[in-house]
């Protein structure tokens, strides 16, 4: 197809193409991909505050075809979508599916896994056999670690495609999806690119025009899936396409809020000082019409996990980021702050949500940090950066043996020592949202133990090779030796860092769990909904994902069904 990458799509798949690269987990510690992927997100976060590309799309006023619209309120302007598609005329056909899953395209295996499960035509979970949804809505952060056309194609699609086989395509199936922050790296060029109306993504096809949409879900239900951009921040075009879509919206309508982060965990939407945007639809768009938000669903976050209202159990918040990507840890730290993403308890305005599951279990989550032990096999390639800071201390001056002393009144060591204080600052403040009272002092004790750890190394350098006569040799092996020392010794200080950051203090456990790259425990969610309106959400899991060879993995059922009774719902389904 025009515009797509040599994986496309199922239809433009034939006997003379090769087989798709299947790409291993993303290394986050590569060099090469600290810089790029730094470079992208100063680019992207710039771009992103002065060029919106969702007022493009806006501006564009494209439809999908067969979509359900009205007339504007405003005499001259065009007719507007009131949703992407329009399910209501399933009505009177049994129970309705539909499948959501997020956090997609990191590693050939991950994605390929759950991709299996969801192109079956059903599964069986105990005695219940549950079709395949309708249609797929993907979550966020569709692929890793950037959305260009290659990674789409190679680590999103041709996984799918490949998963799908040779099975026929039923008519209608369709896939729709959110933008998460990976997405928007390119400023949402490639994810529009690939999601535009018409693309076949394994046996599903694309059917929306904007990063953001409403779908019309029969039995009262309604799906709303928002785009907030690298800021948490929904554009004004969006914000009136959702009041607009609001004037269709019946007392008594329920409603399902999807976004690619789980902003409940975030900060407080019903705060007003936070100006939450997804707090601002529920609570001055969506309740002024009579109708209410149910559930809301997000990723972000690399597992499953739920919070339900403690006063009410029809008001579920669901996390499920189980598509593909590294698993995100589901523990808590020592001595974090109450406020971590990990917390069991959540705060809404006056509302207090508990958590009911989590997957993988908290004990497993914890024994898998401990594989940062093992940073240094796992992440060998940040040994080749970390190298050449060790060496550097010897280089500024390799005759004399370096002590505290000398590197204090040593102007040079002492600007490089700076360097590194304020990398490993850098560093612990850009380590996301937790842990913040931990960044600078986290920071300056991470950098103290390399400079330290560093003047160590070059000590004994200087004392092994102080015996060459020869000061070309000398300077030769003294240097080899301490990048030798820095690029083993580095990563293992830095994984026994990032270690006690995020079991201890609650920091850095995005840090910690991308380095292990965990291609199990990964989640996806089919839901189902009753001709009396009542909902029910089945997490299924995957504990162990098969590698390239094995057989199709085994899945399980992470708990529940939970079900969502809804007012006005039938008393049985």
């Amino acid at each position: 197809m025009p515009g797509g990458s040599e994986y496309d799509s199922l239809a433009s798949r034939s006997s003379d193409k090769p087989d798709p690269p299947h790409r291993a987990m993303v290394q986050w510690y590569r060099p090469g991909l600290w810089l790029s992927t730094g470079v992208q997100v100063l680019i992207s976060t710039i771009l992103g505050q002065r060029f919106d590309y969702r007022l493009m799309e806006r501006a564009a006023g494209v439809r999908v075809p067969g979509a359900t619209r009205r007339p504007a309120d405003r005499g001259g302007d065009q007719t507007v979508d009131v949703a992407a598609v329009d399910y209501t005329g399933h009505a009177g056909k049994g129970p309705f599916y539909f499948d959501y899953l997020a956090d997609t395209g990191d590693g050939w295996n991950p994605t390929y896994a759950i991709a299996s499960l969801v192109s079956q035509e059903e599964i069986q979970i105990g005695d219940q056999r549950l079709p395949r949804g309708a249609f797929l809505l993907m979550g966020g952060d569709e692929v890793y670690p950037d959305g260009s056309k290659t990674n789409y194609g190679e680590r999103l699609v041709a996984p799918f495609d490949e998963a799908w086989g040779t099975q026929p395509v039923p008519p209608g199936l369709s896939l729709f999806a959110i933008p998460g922050n990976h997405d928007w790296y390119d400023g949402l060029i490639s994810f529009s690119r690939q999601f535009r109306p018409g693309r076949h993504v394994g046996g599903w096809t694309t059917a929306q025009t904007r990063s953001y949409f409403a779908i019309r879900l029969p039995y009262q239900w309604w799906l709303w899936a928002v785009d907030i951009q690298l800021e948490a921040d929904i554009d004004i075009g969006q914000r009136d396409y959702f009041e607009k879509i609001a004037a269709d919206l019946k007392r008594g309508d329920r409603v399902i809020m999807a976004s690619a982060e789980p902003d409940w965990l975030y900060r407080d939407i019903k705060d007003p000082a936070v100006e939450s945007n997804l707090g601002y639809l529920e609570s001055q768009i969506v309740r002024p019409r009579g109708a209410d938000v149910y559930v809301w669903l997000a990723g972000d976050l690399h597992h499953y996990r739920r919070h339900a209202r403690l006063d009410d159990s029809r008001y579920q918040r669901i996390v499920c980021g189980g598509g593909g990507a590294y698993l995100s840890p589901t523990h808590q730290s020592v001595l974090g702050p109450a406020g971590s993403v990990a917390r069991r308890t959540v705060e809404v305005g006056s509302t207090r949500y508990e958590q009911q599951c989590a997957f993988p279990q908290a004990s497993t989550s914890w024994r898998l940090s401990l594989l940062n032990f093992f940073f240094l096999f796992r992440n060998w390639p940040a040994g080749l950066l970390m190298g050449l800071f060790y060496a550097s201390a010897t280089w500024l001056h390799p005759e004399n043996p370096i002590n505290l002393e000398q590197f204090l009144s040593d102007p040079a060591r002492l600007l490089w020592g700076l360097l590194v204080a304020g990398a490993a600052t850098f560093f612990s403040y850009s380590s996301g949202r937790d842990g913040r009272s931990f960044r600078l002092i986290g920071g300056l004790a991470h950098a103290a133990a390399h400079i330290s750890l560093a003047l160590y190394i070059a000590h004994l350098s200087y004392h092994l090779c102080k015996g060459f006569d020869d000061k070309l040799y000398f300077l030769l092996a003294q240097v080899g030796l301490n990048y030798l020392g820095g690029a083993i010794c580095g990563p293992i200080l830095l994984g026994i860092y990032l270690l006690i950051a995020a079991n201890v203090f609650g920091a850095h456990t995005d840090e910690a769990f991308s380095a292990l790259r965990v291609q199990d425990y990964k989640a996806f969610l089919r839901l189902r909904i009753f001709a009396d309106g009542m909902l029910e959400i089945f997490p299924i899991g995957v504990p162990r994902v098969p590698r390239d060879g094995e057989a199709r993995g085994e899945y399980l059922l992470i708990e529940g069904p939970v079900r969502v009774r809804p007012r006005g719902a039938g008393p049985s389904a």
